[in-house]
């Protein structure tokens, strides 16, 4: 248990936290001294998160919003500084995907895709910015996807919405930057997060392999290393870039 002599913690928030490359990035913040709050919509994996001796500590704080919803998000960030102090960095960490392609996606998942992915992306920056903006200055790190940039078939919206993504973080980055926050973007590759592993054969993984410069499929702690380094101080001096972590699947 924390106590008042132990010297405060900076305050991360991470979304899509519970589970996967998210879980990781929780993980990594929380090693390097972050306390984190963790926005979630899988109530499953917010019920393992809430059993951990980091949750019951108070150091990781489970936190049941959708990112598409801007009442409850601006509650739950209001939450966290009003109890925790100004948050330093936000990691863009939630998203969604559907199957389907070009010619046979429907409209409905379509919206759905784009809502989570680009919409909730830009509802929790705007939120999360203005108060780092009062505090004068923050990091915050998209996560986006090799497939914003025709790496690997799927679904054209979710290739659109990471494209998106990777847009609205320079124009982040250009607008916020006088203020003191600092706005990059992690160009995700194939993973190796439980969720993949479950759909995929072995001898699908064997070709996702294969698409790499490094012969490997990544694992969530590769992403999450690049994102601690942009929400650190090391990384003081770095906005408005585009850092791939995918063995080579896409080089900018």
């Amino acid at each position: 248990m924390s106590t008042s002599s132990e010297p405060r913690r900076p305050v991360a928030l991470v979304t899509g936290g519970a589970r996967g490359i998210g879980e990781a990035i929780t993980a990594g913040l929380v090693r390097t001294g972050h306390r984190v709050a963790v926005v979630d919509v899988n109530e499953r994996a917010l019920d393992r998160l809430r059993e951990t001796p980091e949750a019951r500590d108070g150091v990781v704080i489970p936190l049941a919003v959708s990112i598409t919803d801007r009442a409850a998000v601006e509650r739950a960030v209001g939450g966290v500084v009003e109890g925790h102090g100004p948050i330093a960095a936000l990691v863009n960490n939630a998203g969604m995907t559907l199957p389907g392609s070009f010619l046979d996606q429907t409209d409905e998942d379509w919206h759905r895709i784009v809502d989570v992915n680009l919409f909730g992306t830009f509802v929790m920056s705007q939120v999360v910015a203005r108060t780092m903006v009062e505090a004068g200055g923050g990091s915050i790190v998209n996560i986006s996807s090799v497939s914003a940039h025709g790496v690997r078939t799927g679904p054209p919206a979710y290739a659109a919405a990471k494209a998106g993504v990777e847009g609205l973080g320079r124009l982040m980055a250009d607008q916020l930057g006088l203020s003191g926050v600092r706005v990059n973007t992690v160009v995700v590759g194939t993973t190796a997060t439980p969720w993949l592993l479950s759909r995929k054969t072995d001898e699908q993984l064997e070709t996702m392999r294969s698409t790499t410069r490094t012969g490997a499929i990544g694992e969530p702690e590769d992403v999450a290393e690049a994102v601690l380094f942009l929400a650190s101080p090391a990384a003081r001096h770095v906005t408005g870039q585009m850092i791939s972590v995918s063995g080579g699947q896409w080089m900018p």
